[in-house]
């Protein structure tokens, strides 16, 4: 629709009815104007040509105004027209039925020209406004999709093979609760025998949080890249948060924060060095088939204090253990009954998938929360990340098993 030139339809079974209200309108600077002669002939224009009005008379045979009115409401394609009610009638009953069935608006006959001006301009004044808003949230829509885009395209789709120099097996997932998250995952080589991995949660959802956890993501890497340029020892998690910290306190207004579980691998003899800032304790799925949560009481997360410290634990992990590390978003989703996943059930879940290779933990754990949450809408980011190290020719090297899924 254009602000000067609306397209409007006069539906009327009287010719004399049609021409006064066409003539009217046309005083009134409407030009672009149409008419229909009974209710099936307008509902073939309407959907034949685009309309930004339609007055719509009650009384017609055959095809009376409540029909229309219902059949158009009830057209997806045509259910935003904005329709004002035509009638000889000046019953209350009347008004309130056209009102519960969608009018815009109720004229009586004989026009009064002054409301007429009034009414069908306040209508096409609430439709441009509807269409401006329709437009903006389609723009903003385009623009979220390409965030969102952007978003998952920073954190890692390939990840290393495993191979007897990388003898690491790796995936992760990253499922927005909205348009973005705040969630983050990352994973990576950082020397020839360190697997460095992490998974993130950000304070808050929506496009803050997403800028926040690129910015988080991208401290650990470059925080690694210069252990690695600048320094000959082993890299320290607890150092690298530290500096990781420092920097998210930088300019930090809004004061998010960022929980983290930092590890590195050594892919020679499996220890495990580790910092937790404020997340979820991963899980260990040894091979022998027991499950249990590290033992790794949280410190603070990232970006809350300065000068907080972070102390690096280490685990150590026999060929074949895995490692699954995810956000809170899996345990405590909820499902319409408002019930929680829990540990618990993701505790069972792993058990049952000790020997499933990382792609199909991390797949089984994502499709049973999908199933238990159902249709209810998702509160929080749904992040999780699976390893298992495969040391060739060590003792109890334990090749892979293909796994036929969870017990149903």
């Amino acid at each position: 629709m254009t602000v000067g030139d609306p397209a409007l339809l006069v539906v009327d079974d009287n010719e004399d009815n049609r021409y006064t209200l066409t003539r009217r309108l046309t005083r009134e600077g409407y030009t672009n104007l149409a008419t229909a002669a009974n209710g099936r002939e307008a509902l073939d224009k309407l959907n034949a040509e685009r309309f930004d009005l339609v007055l719509l008379d009650i009384m017609m045979p055959d095809l009376n105004g409540y029909e229309v009115l219902e059949q158009v409401k009830a057209t997806p394609a045509l259910r935003d027209i904005p329709i004002i009610m035509i009638s000889a009638l000046d019953e209350l009953d009347s008004v309130i039925r056209c009102i519960e069935l969608g009018a815009e608006d109720y004229l009586t006959k004989p026009f009064n020209p002054t409301l007429l001006r009034a009414r069908v301009g306040a209508s096409l004044e609430k439709k441009r406004l509807r269409d401006e808003v329709r437009r903006n949230l389609a723009r903003l829509e385009q623009e979220l999709d390409a965030a969102r885009a952007l978003q998952l395209a920073m954190l890692p789709n390939q990840f290393p093979a495993c191979s007897p120099s990388h003898p690491v097996a790796v995936h992760a997932v990253m499922q927005p609760a909205r348009e973005v998250g705040g969630d983050l995952y990352d994973c990576f080589y950082a020397g020839e025998h360190a697997f460095c991995f992490l998974v993130g949660d950000v304070s808050g959802k929506g496009a803050s949080a997403a800028m926040f956890m690129a910015r988080a993501r991208s401290l650990v890497r470059i925080s690694v890249n210069l252990w690695r340029e600048w320094r000959a020892d082993e890299i320290d998690p607890g150092l690298v948060a530290e500096a990781v910290n420092r920097e998210l306190c930088q300019n930090n207004d809004d004061r998010m924060f960022v929980t983290l579980f930092l590890g590195l691998i050594d892919t020679r003899t499996g220890l495990v060095s580790f910092v937790n800032a404020g997340h979820p304790p991963p899980h260990l799925v040894s091979a022998t088939g027991e499950t249990r949560q590290i033992d790794a009481k949280p410190a603070m997360p990232l970006g809350v204090r300065r000068q907080a410290a972070y102390q690096t634990r280490t685990l150590a992990i026999q060929p074949g253990d895995a490692l699954f590390v995810c956000s809170d978003g899996v345990f405590e989703a909820l499902n319409d009954k408002g019930d929680l996943f829990s540990i618990e059930r993701l505790g069972r879940l792993l058990r049952e998938a000790n020997a499933a290779e990382p792609l199909d933990m991390v797949r089984a754990v994502k499709d049973a929360v999908d199933v238990f949450t159902g249709s209810a809408p998702r509160a929080d980011d749904v992040t999780a990340l699976a390893l298992r190290w495969r040391p060739a020719g060590a003792a109890g090297d334990v090749p892979p098993i293909a796994w036929a899924g969870p017990a149903t």
